[in-house]
């Protein structure tokens, strides 16, 4: 494996507003590639708009340098489903060729919790044949106010693992102020929030080999800081009309908390191999950012300036919960914000940065033994 510093890291600059980039996948649509000259390419998410607009695709010309022939534009959907506003995409995945987006589930700053960031989007890859039409395909979206957030929350009430209490500034801000807005506009969702909860931050996505889908949280975190994955099986029952539910299967708890703080959350994941030998890559780093006031990092003051850091863990076969011990990749220390790995198919990792300027990709070759 690496050592952590001795790799260079290209840096790629891509001017798309808004600039806020998150999640981060490989694209493995072969026709959709060569319908653009590309060898290789990504999609991103992006956390300003609506869900249907906030999908790049980024894509490399054959033949090109790797710091040369890149082409990177909005991706424009026609959404079905659920018509309600959709914001804050944080992460992006696929499994049986249907690439799912998440939005966070969270809230702004100071709260509160916001279901319009409770949603989940897919769309079927193969049908994309251009990136760049409008629209290029259609995307289900499924926007169950606090589905989620309830579905989980009883889970680690009734089997999860200890947990961090949550701050007195964060309850008030993420669920006293979420149940008061509810009974006073009389929303269809009060009720859902509970006063024993904690607030979700869904900051990473990526589906094992058997089809179940790991979540990985920002917050909360474990009672020793260390973040936090959530399994689930059947995500797409929340595409169908029965109002079924996923099921939790468990929880991980990795032991990945990067340099300069006792707290960490997870940023994304990405995860290789078959059935038999998963590897889990996850990006961890700070609980929130840094710059904008946050009331989790007044709760929570370790967990401010935690490096940015990618592990390697190994996923074993068959359990859906328990704790996992993670190893160095990369270390990150003047890059707060990497939101977003994925990998080629030939062993290169890709980072994305939410940088002020821009959407930067930042690239490396894997290291193995």
């Amino acid at each position: 494996m690496t050592d952590g510093k001795s790799e260079e890291l290209r840096r790629l600059e891509f001017n798309l507003e808004p600039n806020e980039a998150s999640g981060l996948l490989s694209i493995e649509n072969e026709e959709l590639l060569g319908s653009h000259g590309w060898d290789f390419g990504f999609w991103a998410v992006l956390d300003e708009g609506r869900i249907e607009d906030c999908v790049a695709a980024i894509g490399h010309l054959h033949d090109s340098e790797i710091d040369e022939g890149w082409e990177i534009d909005r991706f424009h959907a026609e959404p079905v489903g659920d018509d309600g506003k959709t914001e804050d995409a944080e992460s992006i995945t696929r499994h049986d060729g249907m690439v799912y987006a998440f939005g966070s589930h969270f809230g702004s700053k100071d709260g509160p919790l916001q279901p319009k960031r409770g949603f989940v989007a897919r769309f079927r890859e193969a049908e994309v044949r251009h990136a760049f039409e409008d629209p290029a395909v259609e995307m289900d979206i499924s926007r169950r106010s606090f589905a989620l957030h309830r579905l989980i929350n009883d889970a680690l009430n009734s089997d999860g693992p200890p947990l961090m209490p949550l701050g007195e500034r964060s309850h008030e801000a993420f669920v006293d102020q979420t149940i008061e807005r509810g009974e006073e506009k009389d929303k269809k969702w009060k009720g859902l929030v509970h006063e024993d909860d904690y607030p979700l931050n869904i900051e990473g996505a990526a589906f094992r080999a058997d089809g179940t889908l790991l979540l990985g949280l920002r917050f909360p975190v474990s009672a020793d800081g260390y973040p936090l994955l959530v399994e689930l099986g059947g995500i797409e029952r929340l595409f169908e009309t029965d109002e079924q539910l996923p099921e939790v299967l468990g929880f991980r708890v990795i032991d990945a908390v990067g340099k300069k703080g006792s707290v960490a959350g997870v940023r994304d994941l990405a995860i290789t191999g078959g059935p038999d030998d998963e590897e889990l890559h996850i990006v961890t780093g700070n609980i929130d950012s840094r710059d904008n006031g946050s009331v989790l990092l007044q709760d929570y003051p370790g967990g401010r300036d935690t490096f940015a850091t990618h592990f390697l863990c190994k996923l074993p076969s068959g359990e859906h919960s328990g704790p996992l011990e993670a190893s160095l990749v990369r270390e990150f220390p003047d890059l707060p914000r990497v939101e977003g790995i994925a990998i080629t198919g030939n062993d290169r990792f890709f980072y994305v940065t939410d940088e002020d300027e821009g959407v930067y990709l930042r690239l490396t070759r894997l290291l193995g033994p």
